[in-house]
């Protein structure tokens, strides 16, 4: 069995494309199509144009009243409500939750400052605490023994900068 790839089944008279334009226009004749184009212009039209133009611009530059979907007043009355609504909700939620400084945990104060987010120097805090406010403060005094402060600085010390030192 012979294999036929790419054989078109469709055939075309030979000269078919050769003389298909005139064919065409034999068909249709130039007595169907009109003698004339189809636009025309009025006369003086382009004389008169700027002034038309003109006229309809400032035509339209005339302001016009408005009226407004919503008036203002009642945008007014809208947010005053609101914020009687507000007030209330953080007045209500302020008597709930009752915090002060006595309810917070030491450690979380100490993280937080030692966490550098208390941003105060030496300057700013004696600035801030008076004579009166240092007088209330108790120190703890710590008494340790001889024996204890030796071992402490036996282990901790570096013996190559008090060789230095001396």
């Amino acid at each position: 069995m012979k294999k036929e790839h790419n054989i078109s089944k469709f055939n075309v008279p030979e000269g078919y494309f050769k003389t298909f334009e005139e064919q065409l226009f034999s068909k249709i004749s130039e007595e169907k199509f009109p003698k004339t184009n189809g636009f025309t212009v009025p006369p003086a039209y382009f004389e008169n144009i700027e002034e038309r133009v003109l006229k309809t611009v400032e035509s339209s530059e005339q302001s016009k009243k408005v009226i407004p979907l919503f008036p203002k007043k009642y945008f007014g009355y809208a947010a005053a409500i609101a914020a009687c609504f507000l007030i209330g909700f953080s007045l209500y939620t302020n008597t709930q939750n009752d915090q002060n400084l006595d309810s917070l945990q030491w450690s979380s104060i100490d993280s937080y400052i030692e966490g550098g987010n208390l941003n105060l120097d030496l300057y700013d805090l004696t600035s801030i605490i008076d004579d009166s406010d240092i007088s209330g403060v108790e120190v703890q005094k710590w008494e340790l023994a001889e024996s204890d402060v030796k071992d402490y600085l036996f282990e901790n010390i570096d013996t190559e900068n008090l060789t230095n030192e001396r």
